[in-house]
């Protein structure tokens, strides 16, 4: 088989080693100072321009003794005309001498090894030549990726996730989150990260926040701090409510979140309280209690029983009270007004879906 590419690089070297040949001849000439014409200038010029485009064949093949390579271009360079190398000095002649036979024979050296690689081609079959190039392609791309920024990024990101793990894993964070310098610090990451992701878990329900902090004119917040402690709004009461809106069904979640008012490790409790400005008839104010588990299953796990006992309502159901889930926390809302405004918008605002502002009716 014959390659190309392997060819043209023989055939260049051969036609440089003869040009440089010729190249001393004309230097001989122009030291001697003997027999320069201008059709001799103009020869001279030309060899010096064919051995300048065949230079750069000649150091794409080479693998050593770069500098001996190099010394052709500088040669050539430096020998403007035949009449400029008459007025060198004698050092400076010895000096070209020198780098001219160094290259003359690395040439011949170069040249030969190419010939033995033509040799070794021509047994080549073309199915063992694709494959080799392949492979060697193949190669190049793995080490190029293994050494690009890429495989590095990957790499640094991998070892990061992998050392998180481990972090959290042997409860590394709860060692931040136990040192008051660090706390604060802990808490403003976790709150980032559910900004991408929602479903991480709460640590506590202080975290829980709300789509607006200042919410419509319509509905304002009372006892911020201590609504769970005003009667009717402690966890048991919120369970009590629960039982008796799904009266005893097998879906029935109020025995889940028991545990929660028995103050459970792992658990957490918190109520808002609020009152409208478009209260009518018996309508009681609207209450949202908040139940976090110790787990973001045991929240899906109650969610998911209570959308299937929700489906099984009658068409004319009517919704009087909503339940809803944010990771590892279950929000109950009862209260508000007879149409539902209140307690649609304060949903939105908990599960940060924008709903219409209530309007008086």
């Amino acid at each position: 088989m014959i390659d190309p590419i392997l060819e043209r690089r023989y055939s260049d070297c051969r036609e440089l080693l003869n040009l440089w040949r010729r190249f001393h001849d004309f230097f001989k000439m122009g030291v001697q100072g003997e027999g320069i014409t201008p059709e001799k200038e103009h020869e001279f010029i030309t060899v010096k321009s064919r051995i300048a485009m065949l230079h750069d064949t000649f150091m794409s093949v080479l693998d050593h003794d770069q500098n001996v390579g190099q010394n052709i271009l500088t040669i050539v360079t430096r020998s403007i005309t035949l009449k400029h190398l008459r007025r060198m000095s004698t050092a400076e002649i010895k000096k070209i001498e020198l780098e001219w036979h160094e290259s003359y024979l690395l040439l011949n050296e170069v040249i030969g090894l190419l010939d033995d690689k033509r040799k070794q081609f021509a047994t080549v079959t073309p199915t063992q030549y694709y494959r080799q190039v392949y492979t060697k392609k193949a190669k190049e791309a793995l080490i190029q990726f293994f050494t690009g920024w890429v495989f590095k990024t990957i790499a640094i990101l991998l070892a990061l996730v992998i050392g998180g793990f481990f972090f959290l894993q042997y409860g590394g964070m709860e060692y931040l989150l136990r040192t008051p310098a660090t706390r604060s610090l802990v808490i403003k990451l976790e709150d980032v990260i559910r900004l991408v992701y929602s479903e991480y878990p709460y640590r506590d329900l202080v975290s829980v926040t709300r789509m607006d902090a200042n919410l419509s004119k319509q509905i304002i917040e009372e006892a911020k701090d201590n609504a769970h402690n005003e009667p009717g709004n402690g966890p048991a009461e919120g369970i009590k409510k629960i039982a008796q809106k799904m009266a005893g069904s097998p879906e029935d979640v109020s025995k889940d979140l028991a545990a929660i008012a028995k103050g459970q490790p792992g658990t957490d409790f918190r109520t808002d309280a609020f009152r409208t400005n478009f209260m009518v008839g018996g309508a009681s104010p609207p209450v949202v209690y908040m139940y976090r588990l110790p787990s973001k299953a045991a929240a899906m796990a109650i969610e998911t029983k209570y959308r299937s006992w929700r489906s099984k309502q009658p068409a004319n159901y009517v919704e009087d009270w909503h339940l809803f889930r944010r990771a590892n926390m279950i929000g109950v809302i009862f209260g508000g007004d007879d149409r539902g405004q209140a307690r649609s918008y304060l949903l939105g605002q908990y599960t940060h879906v924008r709903t219409p502002v209530p309007s008086a009716p």
